[in-house]
């Protein structure tokens, strides 16, 4: 082969040389960028999601169903604890009545054995007389 073909073949030989590590460093850089990609979408996709929720729960709060939904709530639980409140107090009152009954009960009774001993005392106080 002659000088000059050699020459061509060694030009030829370098840029060949250097067209395949710029490909492959291409390829390299090519293949980060699509995992690049890849975690953006992935977030991308989870802000979607949580925009959805958000949205749901935006649409929830302010429907008509969802406000009179959380409106009955509050009324319900209000009510329960004043429902529960009456039912201590009424619980107190009734142990309050009766412990009064009893306590009258026992007063009766004391009264009467009391003026039972009375009027055996005054029968036995006329007999010996």
């Amino acid at each position: 082969m002659n000088v000059a073909e050699w020459i061509l073949v060694v030009m030829l030989s370098c840029a060949l040389l250097i067209f395949l590590i710029a490909g492959i460093v291409l390829a390299i850089k090519l293949i980060r960028l699509t995992e690049e990609a890849q975690k953006i979408v992935a977030t991308g996709q989870q802000i979607a999601t949580k925009a959805d929720d958000i949205v749901d729960n935006v649409k929830g709060m302010t429907s008509v169903g969802g406000i009179v939904k959380t409106f009955a709530n509050r009324v319900i639980t209000n009510q329960e604890r004043r429902y529960a409140e009456e039912d201590v107090a009424r619980a107190a009152a009734e142990e309050i009545v009766t412990e009064a009954a009893e306590a009258a009960a026992r007063e009766n009774a004391q009264a009467s054995r009391d003026a039972r001993g009375k009027g055996d005392h005054a029968k036995s106080s006329k007999a010996k007389k």
